[in-house]
């Protein structure tokens, strides 16, 4: 059986949205529409899975202040949407991050200068139409990103516009630059729909007083290629209570289990609910083990050697394959 890796954390780097030589150009798609005759309409839906939200605090939240949605063409060309692409830009807000004395402020348009999520409770705020039927050039794309904006609302408690805490208790969220996710490899020429996954427990970490957002955690799948694994765990397994649990998927060629802070971090993970199930949603078509982590509480990204058993008595499954469009069952 492939090994946990242990190592020391690298340092943490969170890429920005311009190419490598910073030559890409931008064109926001509020302001200049492509030519319809060579475009397709595309949406950008944002799901969470569920049970993400740590035990015992279920007031925490994790405000991200979003000014734009990004993608990019294999020519490096960046093309942006951004509120004025939205048809209510004010419905899909997470009120709680918002202070109570204070608003999101506004261009000279009068459109509000960015969106703002609680990525803890984005299953309570609708977000189906989080970007709706934009045109979108015929095109090979390689990425796309959310333009993440840093600034306060000056309040009487300076509440930062992207933050983690309690609605009392707040840290700032350092973003070194945008959350980004590279790995799209996909001709658009017909309608799609991506969906946005938060992996929060491989993006956010405490560091020196002060969260950072780590685009690991990021993906972005495209509907029609994404399929569902879902299953039971077997409690004994786990030695140590199963309420600790995750399961955590490789890529079925990664040539060793490693922690979050590894060279061979999990590309998806999946908190085991109180009844004994998990459920992985929008997982790429493709091959992956499938593994039982019963002490993954103890997995954070910014601790170091990890004593995390993953050769004992915890379950896994090698090469299982998952297909578009299915929901897989897998028992553990």
């Amino acid at each position: 059986m492939k090994k946990i890796i242990l190592p020391v954390l690298a340092t943490l780097i969170v890429a920005g949205c311009s190419d490598s030589d910073g030559a890409a150009s931008t064109i926001a798609n509020n302001d200049a529409a492509p030519n319809q005759d060579d475009s397709v309409p595309v949406s950008v839906d944002v799901s969470m899975p569920p049970n993400e939200v740590p035990k015992g605090a279920d007031d925490l939240q994790a405000c991200v202040a979003i000014d734009a949605v990004q993608v990019t063409d294999l020519a490096g060309t960046i093309i942006e949407w951004t509120t004025k692409s939205m048809t209510d830009p004010y419905g899909v807000n997470s009120t709680q991050c918002i202070p109570a004395d204070s608003d999101i402020p506004v261009d000279n348009d009068g459109y509000p200068k960015f969106i703002v999520i609680d990525l803890y409770d984005v299953t309570g705020v609708d977000l189906v139409n989080l970007i709706s039927e934009q045109l979108l050039p015929v095109g090979e794309y390689t990425g796309m990103a959310l333009s993440i904006l840093q600034g306060s609302y000056g309040d009487f408690l300076d509440t930062p516009y992207s933050y983690v805490g309690n609605p009392v208790d707040k840290m700032k969220m350092d973003i070194v630059d945008d959350l980004k996710f590279d790995g799209l490899d996909i001709n658009i020429d017909v309608p799609t729909t991506f969906t946005m996954t938060f992996d929060l427990k491989s993006m956010i970490q405490l560091v020196e007083q002060a969260y950072q957002l780590k685009s690991e955690g990021f993906k972005v799948v495209d509907n029609i290629t994404a399929g569902t694994l879902f299953g039971d765990i077997d409690v004994s397994a786990c030695s140590t209570s199963a309420k600790d649990a995750y399961v955590y998927l490789y890529e079925a060629d990664t040539p060793e289990y490693g922690d979050l802070g590894s060279d061979y971090p999990p590309v998806k993970t999946a908190q085991v609910a109180d009844d004994n199930t998990y459920e992985m949603q929008y997982v790429p078509e493709g091959e992956y083990d499938v593994v039982l982590v019963c002490d993954a509480l103890l997995d954070l990204p910014n601790e170091i050697d990890l004593d995390i058993d993953l050769d004992g008595d915890t379950s896994y499954h090698q090469g299982q394959y998952i297909s578009a469009g299915e929901k897989i069952y897998r028992n553990l």
